[in-house]
């Protein structure tokens, strides 16, 4: 709490509301929103991704997860495909779908710009550094973390 008396979890959500609300509106454009673009992103970084691995990243419930892969597969993002065992699915990004992500990533740069605009280069990479050691944290998984695991 800061002198104020505003607790940090009332901040987070406004902060997300916002964001959320600026990047829809920036990934309109692509047909997908705010939590389908996360979706698609963590495919992109970690492609062996479960269902259930996926739901834990978003923090979203399998059902959700599940709705979203359908909808991106509707869209022309993702694939499903047998996987190794023959019983399990695999999901893959389309070969369209890197591009379409690179396009969609620069929008939502745009909207970090405009969330952030009042902050230098070193207070974005110190914020977005306390926000990946959080959501380690909330979630138990450092796939959060940069490159090297710092806690």
């Amino acid at each position: 709490m800061d002198d104020d008396g505003t607790l940090l979890p009332y901040l987070f959500a406004g902060a997300a509301t916002v964001a959320s609300r600026w990047a829809d509106e920036a990934l309109r454009p692509y047909g997908v929103t705010t939590r389908q673009f996360g979706l698609l992103t963590q495919l992109q970084r970690e492609p062996e991704l479960s269902t259930s691995e996926i739901a834990r990243q978003l923090g979203v419930s399998r059902q959700s997860t599940h709705e979203m892969i359908g909808q991106l597969e509707q869209a022309g993002y993702l694939r499903r495909t047998a996987g190794v065992d023959g019983r399990s699915r695999r999901i893959d990004l389309t070969p369209n779908a890197p591009h379409l992500i690179s396009r969609m990533s620069t929008a939502v740069g745009r909207v970090e710009r405009r969330l952030t605009a009042d902050l230098g280069d070193h207070e974005r990479e110190a914020l977005r550094l306390l926000l990946r050691r959080v959501l380690a944290r909330a979630t138990d998984d450092e796939a959060w973390l940069p490159t090297g695991g710092v806690r």
